[in-house]
């Protein structure tokens, strides 16, 4: 019964308007060869051609970049001109240093020049530059991935055989690194990017679930990039918030950063069901039960909350489907059965 479930979802999640990830990518490309000749075109200190180079650090770059100026061209477009300039500049610079390919397969690359190049510095630069501005104090130390991190990628497409490489596909490369209070990451300043901690790879459902987690960070961002989520006008400091019962007290999520929540945790509690139906010997069964029941609770509350009159009024009309759309979904795994028998709906494990 499950089985026949967690496919039917999984096929729903891949499909349609928010979740076609061949459509998506297509609409994010013809974006991006659009600002790119705008740019070449209006500004003669750019040059630069679309494709982008094939490379995943300059293509990190790049992107991060554009999507920095963009919402300030019209504002300051010398400063914008310069930016993307200073940018391209760089990796012409960077000339000969070594870099990662981009991946011929289904999964990201595993980054091994971070470190002590041009390019990875400036990518680094961009990732805590980001963390700055959310008001936090992270600090990462990239590592060379030593292969557990694609065992994890492999395991995502297994239990997942549509989801996981298609969500996958939206990331150019994996970068892996150290650090305190960090498991895993996804940045502004570095699109197509997602980052997860050593400390992560000894468990590969977790760190499947991570990367999984990430790259659907990528993916509401290519939604939010041709469609209408949120209203016009919106900006988080100014928006609704919710109050987040785990993490700590008095923490809120802002309506944005909470549809991100609510798509990440319908996924993940779509894999951790895969994951009981494929009972990996690996896996150990209490752990299962609790991972699973977290994330599809989690995912409960953020329908509810993101139902209220007053979250609905930040979102626009693509924002308010979607929210349907998870909803519907997340009602279906709803039904299915846990570890112990029961429905995960009538189970409703706590949500820390």
């Amino acid at each position: 019964m499950n089985g026949n479930t967690v496919a039917a979802v999984e096929r729903a999640l891949a499909a349609g308007p928010y979740g076609d990830s061949s459509s998506l990518r297509a609409d994010s490309d013809s974006f991006y060869a659009g600002v790119t000749d705008l740019f070449t075109d209006v500004f003669d200190e750019v040059e630069l051609q679309w494709p982008w180079p094939s490379t995943a650090q300059a293509r990190i770059l790049i992107r991060g970049a554009f999507d920095h100026v963009m919402p300030r061209l019209s504002a300051d477009p010398e400063q914008a001109r310069d930016h993307v300039a200073a940018v391209l500049a760089l990796i012409t610079e960077a000339g000969a240093e070594p870099q990662d390919p981009i991946s011929d397969g289904p999964t990201p690359v595993a980054l091994r020049h971070l470190r002590g190049t041009l390019l990875g510095e400036a990518i680094q630069s961009g990732f805590h530059g980001t963390m700055r501005s959310d008001g936090h104090a992270f600090k990462i130390e990239p590592l060379v991935p030593d292969g557990r991190e694609q065992a994890a990628m492999e395991l995502l497409a297994e239990l997942l055989p549509v989801i996981g490489p298609s969500t996958m596909s939206f990331v150019t490369a994996l970068g892996v690194f150290t650090g305190e209070q960090l498991t895993s990451a996804y940045a502004a300043a570095t699109p197509g990017l997602v980052y997860v901690s050593e400390s992560l790879l000894g468990d590969r459902l977790e760190t499947a679930d991570a990367i999984l987690h990430e790259c659907l960070h990528q993916k509401l961002a290519e939604i939010e990039l041709t469609r209408r989520v949120l209203r016009t006008g919106y900006r988080d400091e100014d928006a609704h918030h919710i109050v987040i019962p785990w993490g700590g007290p008095d923490r809120t999520f802002s309506v944005d950063r909470s549809l991100g929540a609510f798509h990440v945790y319908v996924h993940g509690a779509l894999l951790h069901l895969a994951a009981v139906e494929r009972s990996h010997p690996d896996l150990d069964p209490d752990d299962l039960a609790a991972r699973l029941g977290i994330r599809w609770s989690r995912a409960a509350f953020f329908a509810s909350a993101l139902a209220t009159a007053e979250s609905q009024a930040e979102l626009g009309p693509d924002g308010r489907r979607l929210v349907s759309w998870l909803t519907e979904l997340n009602d279906r795994l709803g039904r299915c059965g846990d570890l112990s028998g029961r429905t995960l709906s009538s189970a409703r494990a706590g949500l820390d």
